[in-house]
C-alpha cells in the first residue's frame, strides 16, 4: 500500500515583517514584531521613549491570526486595559495552547532495546515515513508492573511535560505481532506530533477529528485495531 504524504496542519498567512506593518497601519506608530517561542509570556510589549516606536515580542502562534484577532491586538496596544479587546486576545491563546511548548523536564534512564522490539529503530523508520522527521520526542519501554490481577492495559502514553513516549513492556514478547507495536509507538507519535488542543472552557482534546483522521491512514491501522480487539489477544496479555 502506497504511502501518503503526511498532511500540513497549519498554514502561515504571514511573517513578522507583514504583522508588523499591519500593525503600524492600524495604529499609526512604527511597530518592531520579534517573534518568540517562549510558553510563559506569549505577549508583551516595550515602548521606546524617544521616537514612540514599539517593540512587541509575540509568540509564533499570532502568525495565524485573523483579522478580527490582529484588530483586538492593535486596540490592546492603544488600551492595555481595554476589556472587549483583550477577550478576544485571551480566546485566540487558549485556542492556540497546543501551539505552546512546555520545557521539557530531564528524562532518565532510556530503555529503547528490548527482549523482542527495539523502539529506537522503530521511531525513526516512522519518524521519516510519515512525519518528515519532524517528532522530537524521546521513547522508552516502560518499568515493568508489580504483579497484580489486571482487567485492562494501557498500550503506550505521551508526556507532553517529559516529552516523553512510554510503551508497556508486555508488548515487548514474541507473540505480539512487530505492526501491532510499530503501530502502537505511531499512535503516540501523532500525539507528540500534534498536540493536544484546549477548548474556551479549559477542557483537554486529545483524540481529535484531525487526529483520528490521520491515524486512520496509516497503512496497518485496520489490522492492528483488529488485533487489540480480539480478547484472546488481551488475555493473553495480562497472563
Amino acid at each position: 500500500m502506497k504511502k501518503k504524504p503526511p498532511v500540513q496542519l497549519e498554514f502561515a498567512l504571514r511573517d513578522e515583517t507583514l504583522l508588523s506593518r499591519e500593525l503600524e497601519e492600524r495604529i499609526g506608530t512604527p511597530v518592531m514584531v520579534t517573534l518568540t517561542d517562549n510558553a510563559s509570556t506569549v505577549m508583551s510589549m516595550r515602548r521606546n521613549r524617544a521616537d514612540g516606536s514599539l517593540t512587541l515580542r509575540l509568540h509564533h502562534m499570532f502568525l495565524y491570526a485573523t483579522g478580527t484577532v490582529v484588530a483586538a491586538l492593535a486596540a490592546w496596544i492603544k488600551r492595555p486595559r481595554c476589556k472587549r479587546s483583550g477577550a478576544v486576545i485571551d480566546a485566540f491563546i487558549r485556542e492556540n495552547r497546543h501551539m505552546v511548548r512546555r520545557v521539557a523536564k530531564p528524562v532518565r534512564d532510556l530503555r529503547t532495546s528490548g527482549a523482542v522490539y527495539d523502539l529506537r529503530q522503530m521511531y525513526e523508520e516512522l519518524n521519516s515515513a510519515h512525519f518528515e522527521g519532524a517528532v522530537a520526542a524521546a521513547i522508552t519501554w516502560g518499568k515493568r508492573p508489580a504483579p497484580r490481577r489486571r482487567r485492562s492495559i494501557r498500550f503506550g502514553s505521551y508526556s507532553r511535560d517529559e516529552n516523553l513516549i512510554r510503551l508497556h513492556p508486555y508488548l515487548d514478547q514474541d507473540f505480539v505481532p512487530e505492526f501491532f507495536v510499530r503501530y502502537v509507538v505511531f499512535h503516540e507519535m501523532l500525539h507528540a506530533y500534534l498536540g493536544i488542543e484546549e477548548s474556551e472552557s479549559g477542557r483537554r482534546r486529545i483524540h481529535t477529528p484531525q487526529f483520528n483522521r490521520l491515524e486512520r491512514r496509516y497503512p496497518d491501522y485496520e489490522k492492528a485495531d483488529a488485533w487489540q480487539r480480539n480478547p484472546a489477544n488481551l488475555r493473553r496479555l495480562l497472563r
